[in-house]
């Protein structure tokens, strides 16, 4: 039995973020519409919000490339999640968004002051816990 745990163990460390690939766009607040400017990136800036942004974010096993996004109060942001290794989620609970597949996009307006975690949604073994990082909103 122990043996029979190890190897489910060593199988999802080596499978990377699970195989799921679906997007959910009513979980994802938004559409899989939008621009891609350019890999780990914050593209557009507007000091008084209302701008728009254009965030990728790359993911390999088991870390995300940017841990801290910075956009105004009251931009329209689009996220594109690009997976480099592995396949990996990318979740803000906090303006639900949910992406699960590569080249995935969610479109929200930020519209919530303060710091937002976000996290890797698909399950992808041992260093699942470590793909985290946050949304600030100013």
């Amino acid at each position: 039995m122990l043996t029979s745990a190890l190897v489910c163990m060593a199988a999802l460390a080596v499978t990377g973020c699970g195989g799921n690939k679906n997007n959910n766009a009513a979980n994802n607040g938004g559409t899989n519409a939008g621009t891609n400017n350019g890999a780990g990136t914050n593209a557009g800036t507007n000091a008084g919000g209302g701008g728009a942004q254009n965030i990728t974010v790359k993911a390999t096993n088991f870390k995300f490339d940017q841990t801290e996004i910075h956009v105004k109060q009251g931009d329209k942001v689009t996220v594109t999640l690009v997976d480099e290794a592995g396949s990996h989620g990318f979740a803000i609970p906090d303006f639900n968004v949910d992406i699960k597949e590569n080249n995935g996009t969610a479109t929200f307006t930020a519209d919530k002051a303060g710091e937002h975690p976000y996290n890797c949604s698909v399950m992808c073994g041992s260093g699942h816990a470590n793909m985290v990082g946050k949304l600030i909103v100013d």
